[in-house]
């Protein structure tokens, strides 16, 4: 580990790679993570971030913005190249003063060539983040609505400033729920008639599952808002999902709070397993596996913040 003060991207670049020499390196960087993190929550981010770059090796340049009142410019940077962050090389930057509103002038430099950049933002992220100077150079920009004020509005901002590559981790927090119910319609003999979402009217996943069943099934599903308890901060608040057919034939999901769900379909045995709540490095690293945009998600965003523009026919499902 390297420690450098009061220092310039140019000696940070210098001691990566004197650090990468030093150490053996790196092989096989998968892509460049760019993570911009708040100094409340960076231990809770570093150990999120450790998770993902176990399964995607990266150069991890994570971006903390502090004394913004500062007269002065500053940066601070640690360099960790296959140490506590896990297998990936990875620069630590504080940034102080006018430098924090211009943190591109430091990252650019440190980007690892020829692999896509990935852009996240565990923080409320800008207003229009394909226009903003750390996410117009990456090929995915990952958001997370639930730590905004008020998350479901965030949503709808999202999908006002929509670029193709843009996803939010309240999105990959339903991949099991999707799942179970494209399996639940394995044996669906008629389309839906109606759909009962049974979750927290405030939960930006319930909100983008209402709308990816939207964009889906054709009908509009109904939230019916309902405080769920859960065992997990990353496990979204639904504690159910129903279906009325055309036919008459109904489909159950309903989870209690340690996370079993039970699914119940008309003219079938009932069906038992369990979602857990995934930690944030998971959630992070499922992400990770895409980076071409993602179409689902845009479907999703569109239908239920009644953005028509992202529902287009082409959208399909992955």
């Amino acid at each position: 580990m390297i420690a450098l003060w009061d220092t310039t991207a140019t000696d940070v670049a210098a001691a990566l790679h004197s650090e990468r020499q030093s150490s053996g390196g790196t092989s096989g960087l998968a892509l460049n993570l760019v993570v911009i993190v708040d100094e409340k929550d960076e231990r809770e981010a570093e150990a999120a971030l450790t998770v993902a770059s176990q399964q995607h090796p990266c150069r991890l340049l994570i971006v903390l913005r502090r004394d913004l009142e500062r007269d002065e410019p500053r940066l601070d940077a640690e360099i960790v190249v296959g140490g506590r962050l896990g297998p990936c090389e990875a620069i630590v930057m504080r940034m102080h003063g006018p430098l924090s509103q211009h943190a591109e002038s430091v990252v650019m430099p440190l980007l690892a060539p020829d692999v896509p950049v990935v852009t996240c933002w565990l923080v409320p992220p800008p207003q229009v983040t394909g226009a903003d100077p750390l996410g117009a150079f990456a090929e995915r920009r990952i958001t997370y609505a639930a730590l905004a004020a008020d998350p479901v509005e965030a949503l709808r901002v999202r999908a006002c400033d929509y670029t193709p590559g843009d996803t939010d981790i309240s999105w990959t927090r339903i991949t099991y729920w999707r799942s179970l119910i494209a399996s639940a319609f394995d044996t669906a003999t008629a389309p839906a008639k109606s759909v009962t979402i049974t979750a927290s009217a405030a939960d930006p996943s319930a909100a983008l599952l209402a709308g990816w069943l939207g964009s889906r099934l054709g009908v509009t599903p109904t939230i019916q808002d309902t405080e769920v308890e859960r065992n997990s901060e990353h496990l979204p608040g639904i504690g159910g999902v129903s279906f009325t057919l055309e036919n008459g034939d109904e489909i159950a999901i309903d989870r209690d709070r340690a996370g079993t769900t039970v699914l119940r379909r008309t003219g079938f045995p009932d069906r038992t397993q369990t979602i857990n709540g995934r930690t944030l490095g998971e959630l992070l690293a499922e992400e990770l596996r895409h980076l071409d945009p993602d179409q689902p998600y845009q479907a999703a965003l569109g239908t239920c913040t009644g953005e028509d523009r992202l529902c287009g026919a082409d959208v399909v499902a992955r």
